[in-house]
Parts: C-alpha cells; sequence; structure tokens
C-alpha cells in the first residue's frame, strides 16, 4: 500500500489559505462549512458536503479541521484550525470501491486480490495499519466497519470498535474508536 505523506504534506501546505468569498482553498466551491464552535460535526446545508468525526486514539487527534482527499486511497488529515494548521493525524482507507462490512485485523492479502487496508498516521507521521502485523505479532479484538464507501466521491462511514493497529516501523500499537463520515472532498473547518 502506498500512502503518499509526500501528497499529505503538499495537500497540507495547499489548504492553508481562503480565497475572498470565504471558501477555502481545495474545496469544490461550495465554501466552508464549519461550525465555529470547536465541534466535531461540521454544519453543512442540505446536500452539501460535510464530515462528523467521533474518533478518538492513543496515538493521534483524528478531530478538528479536516481535509478529505482521494489519490488512490481515500485520506483524512486533521490540522489544528488556525495557522499554521499543524498536523495531528489522520486516517486512510484502501478499499475496493463500494466496500461495506469489517476489514480484516490483520490484513490478509493474496497479492492478487484487492487490497482492505486501513491505517492512521501520528502527528510524527508514523504509520500505523492493519497491514503492519508482522513477524508473527498478532492484534487482539478491536474492529472496524464499513457502511459506505465511494473514494472518488470521498464518501466513508466508518466504525471503529478500540481497532489495534500496528507501526509499520517499529512494534507500537494504536488504537482507534468512535466513528467517521464523509460525503464529499475538500477542507473542513
Amino acid at each position: 500500500m502506498r500512502l503518499r505523506l509526500t501528497s499529505l504534506a503538499l495537500l497540507l501546505a495547499g489548504c492553508g489559505t481562503s480565497d475572498s468569498g470565504g471558501a477555502d482553498a481545495g474545496t469544490d466551491g461550495r465554501g466552508a462549512m464549519g461550525d465555529g464552535g470547536g465541534s466535531n460535526l461540521i454544519d453543512a446545508p442540505a446536500g452539501s458536503n460535510r464530515i462528523a468525526s467521533t474518533l478518538t486514539s492513543s496515538c493521534a487527534t483524528l478531530q478538528g479541521r479536516a481535509i478529505v482527499n482521494h489519490n488512490g486511497n481515500l485520506g483524512i488529515a486533521f490540522t489544528e484550525d488556525a495557522s499554521p494548521y499543524t498536523f495531528l493525524g489522520s486516517v486512510q482507507f484502501e478499499l475496493p470501491a463500494g466496500f461495506t462490512g469489517a476489514i480484516p485485523n490483520p490484513e490478509s492479502w493474496d497479492g492478487s486480490s484487492p487490497r482492505k487496508v486501513v491505517a492512521m498516521t501520528t502527528p510524527s507521521y508514523q504509520l500505523h495499519g492493519n497491514h503492519c502485523w508482522l513477524n508473527g505479532a498478532l492484534p487482539s479484538g478491536g474492529s472496524v466497519v464499513i457502511t459506505e464507501y465511494r473514494p472518488t466521491d470521498g464518501v466513508v462511514k466508518a466504525t471503529f470498535t478500540a481497532l489495534p493497529l500496528r507501526s509499520c516501523t517499529g512494534a507500537s500499537v494504536c488504537t482507534i474508536s468512535g466513528s467517521i463520515e464523509t460525503t464529499g472532498e475538500g477542507v473542513f473547518e
């Protein structure tokens, strides 16, 4: 799985300004939909893009200002609300379009079928994922269930229940709980 941290860094760098009309750079022109109240639910007019996250993690903050982007996989990056928009963490999905159901942990990939990967990145850019359980280490418990996934539209609905994800470069484990729902790509204050 190629999670594109370079693309994420470029995306984050390009999303720090607003145009004179109030729409955030990188959106589809529908404008910012933040409620300004610091909640994890973004107020949006009917039919508009939005994001709602109740995700918590032992390793990253997966709430706040969000950037939803599809670039080979669907990623949701979270940053601080104000400049310099410090990176807080992200969650990524690499699944077949239209996938619903439970994602296996650890991933069991045969080398030719579509991948079923869920991953997160910490503020120090350490990648953790269900595809990183190597050398006989196995997760204990936890789950993630996808009820809607349309990556090219920026849409995911997922519920995490104490899902352990292993570091791809070390032995640390991060756990994610809560839910996330996105309805399109963009930057959401």
